[in-house]
């Protein structure tokens, strides 16, 4: 009986977002950019020691400026998000991390690659809490638990599937094709929902 309760909340769950046009547009573009960025941070102890040339601390530090940059973006989310709509955060925050994959392909200095990742931890702490707004504004109480797991699943998944495009692709081309996958795959997914981007931040609060 467990079991079968907890399946029914699954489909209901996965139900629910998949039926509402922004909390699915969100689920697509969050799963489809952790794709890209799986593969693309799958290879990042190699592009250290390999690319960069940074010895067995440069992964290390790579991940500390992330970190860094996170602290920032959590900072200044509230100072942000006064001044700029939420359309805009996850449009110029998709930017940014389609950029994050061409400059780290084609840089071979490890401060310019700290530089980059800095700058991406500060969007990916204001882009999940931006994410982490949108939902609960848009989906009913009774249903956060449900759509968020359902939500967190896709999540990791686009992560899984990403490492293991991530793997393959440098193993056949070296270790910044990666990069260039993520690049080009963010880029052409950025052109397809730049429109739908504006509807899902400002998507009504249910009643």
């Amino acid at each position: 009986h467990q079991r079968s309760h907890v399946r029914r909340d699954i489909a209901e769950g996965l139900r629910w977002l998949w039926h509402h046009a922004a909390v699915r547009t969100l689920t697509i573009t969050i799963v489809t950019f952790n794709v890209t960025y799986g593969a693309s941070w799958s290879v990042l102890v190699l592009y250290a020691v390999e690319r960069l040339d940074a010895g067995e601390v440069g992964f290390g530090l790579l991940t500390t400026a992330a970190a860094l940059g996170g602290i920032l973006g959590t900072a200044g989310y509230g100072w942000l998000t006064t001044r700029v709509s939420l359309g805009d955060v996850m449009r110029i925050g998709l930017l940014i991390e389609t950029a994050t994959h061409l400059a780290l392909a084609l840089t071979t200095e490890t401060w310019v690659a700290l530089a980059i990742l800095f700058v991406f931890g500060a969007h990916a702490f204001v882009w999940g809490t931006t994410s982490t707004s949108i939902r609960q504004r848009a989906v009913p109480t009774a249903l956060q638990g449900r759509v968020g797991s359902t939500y967190m699943l896709g999540v990791q998944l686009g992560l899984v599937v990403g490492g293991a495009i991530g793997g393959g692709v440098a193993d056949a081309y070296g270790v910044t094709a990666p990069f260039w996958f993520a690049f080009v795959g963010s880029a052409v997914f950025v052109c397809v929902i730049w429109r739908q981007l504006r509807h899902v931040a400002h998507d009504p609060i249910p009643s």
